[in-house]
């Protein structure tokens, strides 16, 4: 079975699903922020060695479980146990579209931005979201990855080839049909320099970001109930949402929270 994320909305409700599923069951979890084209890129140059050991993360690109998600793959954390503290900032912003197009006037509403620190012993991520962002025209995605040799911010990556050489890279965006090309418009890929970082799998379909991440899961999914290796199993899933509800708990306490070892942490 693929299913949406997230697989439970409560702990409780994950507990009794993993008892019941257990990790013998073919589960799998339609996660695909991890998928998705500049994501994808920035996951591949922070786990090449480029930057060194990855110990900070700022990350600004998705709500809880998703922010989670990417938190986790950026620092490669599995079920390490964290320590999370949260606040929420509100602050006035212009209104913009929604699933449902424009507003039909100029509204001045509350944005609400969540903000969590989470120490998972030696390594640290700063999650930062408002839910704003997803449509909004002047809300944009920030994401921030440290290691002890260089680091990636947005699209820049800052390295150093040895202690007195520094390299300064772009990840840039390859999209084909532009500028009177009529090859049809898609996405190829990110290089990072002269290397490709990322390679569209689905290379002339016109896809969005999110479109391409989505074929992804279902691909990886076939490859899955054919004998292949998991690629997002129901235990990674409970710890992302188990640790989005310790950070919803901390925002809206003010109280610094601790998780505790879950049953799937053992799979």
């Amino acid at each position: 079975m693929l299913t949406e994320t997230p697989p439970a909305e409560s702990l409780e409700g994950l507990l009794r699903l993993y008892d019941r599923v257990g990790p013998a069951g073919r589960v799998q979890v339609a996660e695909q922020f991890i998928h998705q084209p500049m994501h994808a890129a920035r996951l591949a140059v922070a786990h090449s060695g480029l930057l060194g050991g990855v110990s900070h993360v700022q990350v600004s690109a998705g709500h809880g479980y998703h922010g989670i998600s990417l938190i986790r793959h950026l620092l490669g954390i599995g079920f390490e146990d964290a320590e999370i503290r949260g606040e929420q900032i509100v602050s006035p912003l212009i209104k913009g579209p929604n699933r449902h197009g424009l507003p039909p006037q100029e509204l001045l509403t509350d944005s609400r931005q969540d903000l969590a620190l989470l120490r998972f012993g030696g390594r640290t991520a700063l999650y930062d979201f408002t839910y704003d962002q997803y449509f909004s025209r002047i809300r944009g995605q920030r994401v921030l990855i440290r290691g002890h040799r260089g680091e990636i911010e947005g699209r820049e990556v800052r390295a150093l080839r040895d202690y007195r050489t520094p390299l300064a890279l772009e990840l840039r965006r390859i999209d084909a049909g532009q500028d009177g090309a009529l090859e049809g418009y898609f996405h190829e890929g990110v290089l990072c320099g002269a290397e490709w970082v990322y390679r569209n799998p689905f290379p002339g379909a016109r896809l969005s970001d999110e479109e391409i991440a989505m074929a992804v899961c279902l691909r990886k999914m076939a490859d899955y109930a054919q004998g292949g290796p998991s690629f997002y199993s129901l235990a990674e899933a409970s710890q992302d949402q188990y640790l989005s509800l310790l950070m919803a708990e901390a925002i809206q306490t003010g109280r610094t929270v601790v998780s505790v070892r879950q049953p799937w942490a053992a799979t």
